[in-house]
């Protein structure tokens, strides 16, 4: 039976402008782990780290946030596809980074990923 709680995860630290590195619960290991982060559906600039860790800052509830992904899909540099929203307001970090204009919309990032692993490739853009 499945657990009514949200999955959430702990900051660990920002490591790059659309990464961040994350402590959280893998509902197959049923263990804590850490894994790479990239923030999903939007395009990073490189000031958005400094918005990334302002976020957290603000958002974060006793270290703690959700965690959305679906279906724990990595990209094609084995950082899981994700973002963090604050439990209490239910605020989400991409759209925060859209509002501060350090990232735009990035609507198809689920697919050109797919589509990006499915023929071997890098992404132009990271």
């Amino acid at each position: 039976m499945e657990s009514q709680e949200p999955l959430t995860a702990q900051v660990i630290r920002v490591t790059r402008k659309d990464t961040v590195h994350i402590r959280v619960l893998n509902p197959q290991l049923q263990s804590m782990v850490a894994t790479y982060m990239t923030v999903e559906g939007v395009w990073c600039d490189e000031h958005a780290d400094n918005a990334i860790i302002d976020w957290v800052e603000l958002h974060a509830d006793h270290g703690r946030l959700r965690l959305l992904t679906f279906g724990w899909v990595r990209d094609e540099y084995g950082r899981l596809l994700g973002d963090l929203c604050d439990l209490q307001t239910g605020e989400c970090l991409s759209d925060y980074l859209v509002e501060q204009r350090v990232a735009s919309q990035r609507p198809h990032h689920y697919m050109e990923t797919m589509m990006n692993l499915m023929h071997g490739k890098e992404p132009d853009e990271c």
